[in-house]
């Protein structure tokens, strides 16, 4: 299978990357710019239509899939009411481009858009779960800019566009920039200073590994399921707590956390249950090994 990635040289580009690569795919990617310059990365900024000489290249690569990843990924970048003009730009007009780009290779590719669990909106303790029918309530710039994207694709199924939206909970893994939670709190944690300030303690969300992640993506490319719409979550609530306790056990470091929020919040947790019917039961990675890895990542020896 001819695989294409844009934003290829993001955290979970470079995982989707060398797990398809391990499957036997040939690979090639899209990034802002080539670097490291390899004729498999093709320089596009998915703000701006997809140039002639773009086009040319994949219509010789012929990719079968095109999973697009390419975003402004860090909500707290996109807005915190409506999306940002850099946000629509990138994240709602760039998947324009990307469905463009799609109808006019002579193959016609068919779309995998990593979409967010942010368009469900919060949740309730009493009601944490979200489940792929339940209505969108997107919350902040960036929810409301995966849904619109999600709703570009949609408008474009009627022109031969095929796509497959996966809604993605919250994921880490070795190599994700320390502006996110878990690789923020391992260098806090590997410090060795107590007490360390975080943000709370006392919020419950749902937290896969990458690597999962993009299995995850793969096996949905092999099911055939082409117009839907999955959540890829672990389905199990896990709290800030839990991730603080256990990297303090990894690195065995007693560190007191003090949190500036003590009251609970309740980030949505995926109903897997369409998942599960799409590509059975998987093998995880635990939360303790994912962990592991992320603090070895952020601290090596």
């Amino acid at each position: 299978m001819n695989s294409l990635i844009t934003g290829i040289n993001g955290f979970v580009g470079q995982h989707l990357a060398s797990h398809l690569s391990d499957c036997g795919d040939n690979v090639w990617g899209t990034c802002i710019s080539r670097q490291p310059a390899t004729a498999d990365k093709l320089a596009w900024d998915i703000s701006q239509p997809a140039t002639p000489s773009l086009i040319d290249a994949l219509k010789e690569f012929s990719p079968d899939v095109i999973y697009h990843l390419a975003a402004i990924s860090h909500p707290g970048s996109c807005g915190d009411d409506l999306p940002t003009d850099t946000c629509q730009a990138v994240n709602i007009l760039g998947t324009r481009h990307v469905a463009e780009l799609a109808l006019a290779l002579p193959s016609a590719p068919k779309v995998v858009f990593v979409s967010s669990s942010k368009v469900y909106g919060s949740r309730t303790a009493e009601h944490p779960l979200a489940a792929e029918s339940d209505p969108p309530q997107p919350k902040g710039g960036y929810a409301h800019s995966k849904w619109a994207a999600e709703n570009v694709l949609r408008d474009r199924i009627c022109e031969g566009l095929q796509v497959l939206i996966v809604r993605a909970f919250n994921h880490t893994g070795p190599g994700q920039s320390p502006i996110y939670l878990v690789p923020e709190w391992c260098r806090k944690v590997a410090s060795g200073v107590s007490p360390q300030k975080v943000r709370s303690l006392t919020t419950s969300l749902d937290l896969s590994d990458v690597r999962d992640v993009v299995r995850i993506y793969r096996l949905l490319v092999e099911k055939d399921v082409w117009g839907e719409t999955f959540n890829v979550g672990s389905g199990t609530a896990v709290t800030t707590a839990d991730i603080w306790n256990v990297l303090c056990e990894i690195s065995g470091n007693a560190i007191e956390a003090v949190a500036e929020k003590p009251e609970p919040a309740q980030q949505p947790i995926a109903d897997v249950n369409k998942l599960k019917d799409a590509i059975g039961e998987l093998t995880r990675l635990t939360l303790k090994q994912t962990l592991a890895d992320v603090y070895r990542s952020v601290t090596p020896a």
